[in-house]
Order: C-alpha cells, then structure tokens, then sequence
C-alpha cells in the first residue's frame, strides 16, 4: 500500500474562503490571515494555519496571536465537513475545546450553544447525535485513551498533521476553479 500523496485542495471556512489547503489522507491543512488588529506572537506570522481531521470531524489551530502561556494552547473545534471537487467546507458545530500542551487540564466550551441550537432546530437530532459521537472519539483517540486517563495526553497534537506542519507558508493556492 503506498503512502498517501499531497493534495492541493481549497477550503471554505462558513462563509468565508476559499482558503488555500493541502490534504494528506485523513488530514487536511489551510491558511488564512488574521486581522490586522491581532498582534501575532514573536516568531509567528499574521497567517495562521488550521488542521482539520476528517475522520472525526474537528479543526485545530494554535493561533499565532496566543501571547505567554496561552502560546502553548491549542483551539480545537467541532466541524462538520463537506467535500466536492478538492474543495472542503467547514461548519463549526459550536463545541470548543482548549487544549493545553504544558500539563495544565483542557478546557471545554460551548455546549450550552450546542444544546441551544439543538433545541431551536438549528442543528438536528441525527447531526447532533453524529457530532457528539465524533466529538468523543476525537477525545479518546487524541487526549485520553483510557477510562483512567494518564498524565499527559495520548496524542496531541496529533501525530497526522505533523507533516502539515512542517510545510513552509504560504501553503500552495490551487490551480484552476
């Protein structure tokens, strides 16, 4: 079986792209700018790349403008994704999570707007039965892989995106479309 191969894709993010990206089998990798009035870290750029698992259906980014400690979080988000043609649409489904890689707990946020938009139809039973599923998976597979969880997480940031990550920036625009 052979390794999986780079993929220029585009990315949509809500409303907003498309994003140059790059897909290497479950992993997808895009790039945007951040707004002039965000400060990026020393050593980072405006431009700030977000990994997108497509198995379990989560983005993840450590933002370039996290200053001191908060440098070492990560953002990860539930996302429904859809696919045509190389492009990749992401929907946030609300659940926040902030994971930290210094041995401080992670932090979850928003499910009083994922209950919300649950409860006002915005997000139906099935899709929300779908994300919270995927939403578990993602933390046994990543941060705690058993009932008793031990220090540290289990893999986090996950090992996929390490190859995105070490790509130089700009990622590559896609040709076409």
């Amino acid at each position: 079986m052979s390794a999986p191969r780079l993929e220029t894709v585009q990315v949509v993010r809500g409303t907003s792209g498309p994003f140059p990206g790059v897909r290497l089998g479950d992993a997808v990798a895009y790039e945007f700018e951040l707004d002039e009035s965000l400060v990026p870290r020393p050593g980072t750029t405006r431009l700030e790349r977000v990994f997108v698992l497509l198995d379990v259906g989560v983005q993840l980014s450590n933002p370039p403008y996290w200053q001191g400690e908060d440098a070492a979080c990560w953002y990860v988000d539930l996302v429904t994704v859809s696919a045509s043609d190389g492009r990749f649409t992401v929907w946030d489904l609300y659940v926040d999570l902030i994971v930290a890689t210094d041995g401080r707990p992670y932090r979850m946020l928003d499910l009083d707007e994922f209950a919300a938009a649950v409860h006002e139809g915005a997000l139906s039973w099935s899709d929300a039965v779908d994300a919270l599923r995927r939403w578990q998976r993602f933390l046994d597979r990543h941060l705690h892989a058993g009932r008793f969880p031990a220090a540290g997480w289990t893999d986090f940031p996950p090992a996929v995106i390490e190859p995105l990550a070490a790509l130089p920036a700009p990622l590559p625009a896609r040709r076409g479309r």
